[in-house]
């Protein structure tokens, strides 16, 4: 059963960062969450976290600091939609959102600290002009975002990773984003690849970003499974403090093979440390995922 408490009872301005997961539909967004939430609770045991949780989703509540309703209107269109609304469903307060298949390798505390100077941040792996090869932009064309948003000629795009995003509310400048991000029409047809029946929100939110026109801090928090920066976990801990590493597993998957079973190595290790029981392994955690749902 699903604790349903007013937004307002979460937290609020002047209140030290909390986390914010969103959660629904298949099992396997349950243990993607707690998973985040045990590693949470190993490295930064003082930061509040807070769980959305989807209909019928069943969670262990002791992993996190409460467990909220997640109404089914937000998801019922996926995870795109819930995504560019979530400024509208978080209370007021300084908000670290995080993908529920995540994990915190390092203290995430001094990050929370150091984006409190912000109203917005978001990873942004690249940005340049219409005709530039941009860094992750793989749901759109940058010719089909100048025609949905009728972008002028200078207008900079912006490849985004929404893994994390940081979100002040009450903010103007963040309500604009998020309004943009949530009446953007893009059609199915407008992808380079289909997505479900849903939106990217990564590419509504780039396209909000070439419109408002924001300064947006250059700010890294995330290591997505891709290159040869790093050796292992532990290398990457001490750089980064979150890992994403679920992805997609289409055709055109980027991440390899030796970076899941090191988080699949990490997490079970952790479960072990604190007596706990991983009832959903890594795979069908995976094919629990949205994007790769047949």
């Amino acid at each position: 059963m699903i604790e349903q408490v007013n937004n307002e009872e979460a937290t609020g301005r002047g209140k030290a960062p909390a986390i914010a997961i969103f959660a629904y539909g298949r099992r396997g967004y349950a243990q993607a969450a707690e998973n985040l939430a045990l590693t949470l609770r190993e490295h930064s045991p003082n930061v509040p976290v807070h769980l959305w949780a989807g209909e019928g989703l069943r969670v262990d509540h002791a992993l996190f600091t409460k467990v909220h309703k997640l109404d089914a209107s937000w998801y019922a269109e996926g995870p795109g939609t819930l995504k560019v609304n979530v400024y509208e469903i978080l209370p007021k307060g300084d908000w670290l959102y995080m993908d529920a298949d995540s994990l915190v390798i390092a203290d995430i505390v001094p990050h929370l600290e150091a984006l409190r100077q912000y109203d917005f941040a978001i990873e942004v792996k690249g940005k340049g002009g219409e005709h530039d090869v941009i860094d992750y932009t793989p749901w759109a064309t940058n010719a089909t975002i100048k025609r949905v948003c009728e972008l002028k000629d200078d207008a900079t795009y912006y490849g985004v990773q929404s893994s994390w995003i940081w979100i002040r509310k009450p903010s103007k400048k963040v309500a604009q984003i998020y309004k943009f991000a949530s009446q953007v029409q893009y059609q199915p047809s407008d992808l380079k690849e289909p997505w479900g029946n849903d939106i990217p929100d990564e590419l509504r939110l780039a396209s909000a970003l070439s419109c408002i026109k924001i300064e947006l801090p250059e700010y890294r928090m995330s290591f997505y499974g891709q290159g040869h920066e790093y050796k292992g976990l532990a290398d990457v801990a001490k750089h980064l403090p979150i890992v994403c590493l679920y992805g997609d597993l289409r055709q055109h998957r980027l991440i390899k093979s030796t970076w899941f079973d090191a988080y699949d190595r990490y997490v079970r290790s952790l479960y072990k440390k604190h007596g706990r029981q991983m009832w959903y392994n890594l795979h069908s955690v995976m094919q629990d995922k949205y994007v790769n749902k047949k």
